[in-house]
């Protein structure tokens, strides 16, 4: 094999342990923290915020504890921006998180209360983006550019 024939099949074999293992990793982790400033900001970054709905809470003048001011989907505790996780799978991530009532708030429901019906409205805060695809779009660059110096 000439030298141009063993560097096109190290290049490809990096370029696919890139894509099926190293990608994955990469991306997993910034994901999170992506999905994670959505909490802080109050809304799902989407070729821009889209702002969530206002909480009843902090528009009732009759609160006036920590309850008035605190940020949107924190609760008590702020469980659920910590519970993202992710599995780095081949050649692709799956974004997740792990507390019960996740979906109800990413996709929104309407459920059967005590005596009434619930209805939680979409607070995306977990899913496909403009900001994700950038983030992959960005870490493939930078390996292809170290690649093919």
């Amino acid at each position: 094999m000439d030298k141009f024939t063993v560097k096109l099949k190290q290049d490809s074999d990096a370029i696919k342990q890139f894509i099926q293992h190293d990608l994955p990793l990469r991306i997993g982790k910034k994901g999170v923290d992506l999905f994670a400033e959505n909490f802080q900001k109050e809304g799902f970054q989407n070729g821009g915020l889209q702002k969530w709905k206002e909480v009843k809470r902090r528009l009732d003048p009759r609160i006036k504890d920590a309850r008035s001011s605190r940020k949107i989907l924190s609760g008590n505790t702020a469980d659920l921006g910590r519970s993202l996780r992710y599995i780095p799978e081949l050649a692709k991530v799956m974004w997740y998180s792990d507390v019960s009532y996740a979906e109800a708030h990413n996709e929104g429901t309407t459920t059967a209360g005590r005596s009434r019906n619930v209805t939680i409205p979409q607070r995306k805060f977990i899913g496909d983006s403009r900001e994700l695809e950038a983030i992959i779009k960005q870490e493939m660059d930078k390996f292809m550019n170290n690649l093919f110096k």
